[in-house]
Order: structure tokens, then C-alpha cells, then sequence
């Protein structure tokens, strides 16, 4: 079962602080994604991304749009436009700016595997997703 990136509003919102977000980031594996052909000249495509995994018995998801920019150069489509189910408050509990959230959105999509994955076979996921599921 694939989770498409829209099914991720309806997750319920997990909140970590900034620290306990980064340390469950290299955990992230994918388990959705779709591609498309943009324009059939070129053969430039697009798509979207999910990846998850548990932190402490709750899932936490993320999902995002790319584009390819020419041929196997790809890119965010919209790095003001990262989904995700975590509310992410600093140190002191205060719940951080649309704009920083977003920066530790980015770092982390960027630390990801994703582009490798796009011309690689899916391999089954090694999570239960039906816990990840509206």
C-alpha cells in the first residue's frame, strides 16, 4: 500500500522538539511516491514523495513534490511547500515560525536518500503502514 502525499493531512499532529525531530530523520524510509511525464519531448518528469517512521509508537510523515530540472537533475518543487505531521517546537516549548519550521523541513528532505530512489526498484517497506493511514 503507497500513501499518497495528500493523505498526510489527515494525520494526526505529532510534536518534537527540534533535537527529537533530527534524531528520528536518518530513520525516514519512503513509502510513496509517484512520477510523471511532464512533457513528452523533453521526457522531463515530476512527482512526489512520502517517507515516515515511528518515534516512540507515533508515525511521523513527510511528504513533498520535485521536479527535474533537465535530464537527472532534480530539485524541490516548492521548498516552502514541505508536508509534514510534526509540529516542531524549540527547547523551551514555543512552537517555531512557519519559516524556521520550514528550514529543518528542507535539511532534512536534503539529507535524504530520495533522488536515488527515483530510478531505483521499489523495495517493500519495512514499516506496518496501516498505522500511517487516515
Amino acid at each position: 500500500m503507497q500513501i499518497a502525499a495528500w493523505q498526510l493531512m489527515a494525520c494526526e499532529t505529532v510534536v518534537k522538539t527540534v533535537n527529537e525531530f533530527e534524531k528520528v530523520a536518518p530513520d525516514l524510509r519512503q513509502i510513496g511516491s509517484s512520477l510523471r511525464v511532464d512533457d513528452a519531448r523533453s521526457g522531463l518528469r515530476s512527482g512526489q514523495e512520502v517517507w515516515a517512521t515511528e518515534a516512540n509508537g507515533e508515525p511521523i510523515q513527510i511528504a513533498w513534490e520535485w521536479t527535474e530540472i533537465q535530464p537527472d537533475v532534480v530539485a524541490l518543487f516548492d521548498p516552502m511547500n514541505i508536508l509534514c505531521n510534526v509540529a516542531l517546537i524549540d527547547g523551551e516549548g514555543h512552537t517555531l515560525a512557519r519559516s524556521k519550521r520550514m528550514l529543518h523541513l528542507n535539511n532534512v528532505v536534503h539529507q535524504l536518500g530520495w533522488r536515488e530512489c527515483l530510478d531505483e526498484p521499489r523495495s517493500p517497506p519495512r514499516f506496518s503502514l496501516s498505522a500511517w493511514a487516515p
